[in-house]
C-alpha cells in the first residue's frame, strides 16, 4: 500500500464567499441536524460545565457527562478552540483516548505545559478539537476494592461503551457546528475505538486517523496468542473481575520515579542493578507478549536499557505522559480488543461501507503491518499511509521531532484530502 489522495477539485471562490456559502448552508441544515440528534443515547446528560482559558487564549471546555443513574458511569468530554473563530474555523476534530491516559494525553506538550501539545497545534490552526476521556477517568486504585465505589457496573463495559460515548460527543458537534462532519481518530486505543466507530457509522464523519491501534490481524501467531487472551479475559469477567488496577499504576510509579530520581536503584521496582530511567527504558522497549503487546518484538518505545537512553522519543516528554496515567483498566474492554486480534469482526465486519479519506500511521515494531491488514479492509477508503521502520509503538507520538512524524503529516492531509 502506497499514500494516496484524493482529486480534489479547484477553488476560485474567495475565503470569504465560501465562508458566507457555508454558513447558510448550516441554517438550512440545522433542523436535519437537530432531528437526527434526537437519536437514542436519551440517558446521557452534561451535569456539570466549566470553561477556562488556556495558553494563547485558547478556551477549553470540560463537560462531565452521566449515562444513566449508577455514578460510576460517567465520562468527561472536551473541548478546545479559539474564542470567536468564525471564518477562520478550519474543522473540528474528535479525538480519542489511549488505554493509559485520558484526553490529557494531546494536552501533555514536549516542554512540561500545553503550548506545544497536539491538541496546542491544531487549535492554532483554527481546528475546534473535541475529545472524550475512559469512563475510569478520575478512579484511584484501591477505590473499587475498599468499597469506596461500587464498580460493580465496569462489568457491562466493552469496546462499544466508548463508541457510544463517542456519539454523544459528535452529537454534541452537531449542534456546535451544524450541518458539518467532524475528523475522528486518535492513538492506540483511541485508534481502535475509531475502528469500531467507523464500523457502526461509517458516514458521520468528514474523515478519519487511525494512530497505531487496531483490533485485526491477519497474522495468524498473533491471532493464537490474542484468543489465550481473550478466552482468560471472558472466563475472569465471568468469575466477576472487571478491572485491573495494578498494570498501569506500576508504570504510572516507575515513570514518575524516573522523571523525578532518574539515577535511583529501581531495586524498590524489581528491577535490581538498574536505575529508575534504565527500568523505564527496559520495560518501554522489551514488554513480554501480553494483551497490548501482541506480538514478539513488539515495543512501546525503541530504547537502551543499558544507558535509559530512549532511540527517538524525548524522555520526559514520555515519562510525564506515563506519570499521568489512569489507575483502572477496563477487562471488557481488552477483552474486546484481544477478541478482534483472535478473529472476532463484532467491530470490524461492517467497515468495507467506510468509502471516506483515512490517515493510517503504522510502527514496524508496534501494530505495524496488521495497520495495513486493517486498512484493506475499507478497499473505498483513500488511504494515507506514514510506515516507519524501527519504530515502536508510540514513538512517532513522543519523538524528538515528533511535529515530522506526527502533527505535520496530519495537518498536510486534513488541508489536502479532508477540508
Amino acid at each position: 500500500m502506497t499514500a494516496t489522495s484524493r482529486a480534489r477539485v479547484s477553488r476560485s471562490y474567495s475565503r470569504s464567499i465560501l465562508c458566507a456559502l457555508g454558513a447558510l448552508f448550516a441554517l438550512a441544515c440545522v433542523l436535519t441536524v437537530r432531528s437526527a440528534s434526537a437519536e437514542p443515547l436519551a440517558d446521557y446528560q452534561i451535569v456539570q460545565t466549566n470553561t477556562t482559558v488556556v495558553a494563547h487564549n485558547y478556551l477549553r471546555t470540560v463537560s462531565k457527562v452521566q449515562v444513566g443513574a449508577d455514578p460510576l458511569n460517567r465520562f468527561f468530554l472536551y473541548r478546545v478552540r479559539k474564542p470567536n473563530l468564525g471564518c477562520d474555523h478550519a474543522g473540528t476534530l474528535l479525538l480519542l483516548p489511549p488505554v493509559s491516559i485520558g484526553f490529557e494525553n494531546y494536552e501533555v506538550d514536549d516542554e512540561g505545559g500545553f503550548s506545544r501539545s497536539f491538541v496546542a497545534y491544531f487549535a492554532k490552526r483554527g481546528y475546534d478539537v473535541w475529545g472524550i476521556s475512559q469512563r475510569v477517568q478520575g478512579l484511584t486504585a484501591g477505590a473499587c476494592e475498599s468499597g469506596a465505589v461500587h464498580c460493580a457496573g465496569m462489568g457491562s463495559w466493552g469496546l462499544s461503551t466508548l463508541v457510544e460515548d463517542a456519539t454523544f460527543a459528535r452529537k454534541r458537534i452537531s449542534i456546535a457546528h451544524p450541518g458539518e462532519a467532524p475528523v475522528i481518530g486518535g492513538l492506540s486505543l483511541g485508534s481502535m475505538t475509531t475502528i469500531a466507530v467507523l464500523n457502526e457509522h461509517p458516514h458521520d464523519y468528514a474523515g478519519a486517523f487511525l494512530m497505531e491501534g487496531t483490533m485485526y490481524t491477519e497474522d495468524p501467531g498473533v491471532r493464537a496468542t490474542a484468543q489465550m487472551f481473550c478466552d482468560g479475559f471472558r472466563q475472569a469477567i465471568a468469575g466477576g473481575v472487571y478491572y485491573d488496577d495494578q498494570s498501569l499504576v506500576g508504570l504510572k510509579v516507575l515513570a514518575n520515579a524516573a522523571l523525578t530520581a532518574p539515577d535511583a536503584s529501581a531495586s524498590p521496582f524489581g528491577f535490581a542493578g538498574l536505575s529508575n530511567l534504565q527500568a523505564f527504558a527496559a520495560v518501554m522497549s522489551a514488554p513480554p507478549v501480553g494483551p497490548l503487546t501482541p506480538k514478539p518484538g513488539y515495543a512501546f518505545l525503541a530504547a537502551d536499557p543499558a544507558t535509559g537512553e530512549l532511540t527517538y522519543a524525548d524522555s520526559e516528554y514520555a515519562l510525564r505522559n506515563v506519570a499521568g496515567n489512569v489507575e483502572y483498566m477496563s477487562l471488557g474492554i481488552v477483552r474486546d480488543i484481544d477478541c478482534g486480534l483472535a478473529g472476532e469482526r463484532t467491530y470490524t465486519d461492517k467497515l468495507y461501507r467506510y468509502d471516506g479519506p483515512l490517515f493510517v500511521l503504522a510502527a514496524e515494531r508496534g501494530f505495524g503491518d496488521m495497520m495495513l491488514d486493517t486498512a484493506d479492509l475499507m478497499p473505498d477508503a483513500d488511504v494515507t499511509l506514514h510506515a516507519y521502520a524501527g519504530l515502536g509503538h508510540v514513538d512517532p507520538y513522543f519523538a524528538s521531532d515528533h511535529r515530522e512524524y506526527t502533527e505535520r503529516p496530519l495537518l498536510r492531509w486534513l488541508e489536502h484530502d479532508v477540508f
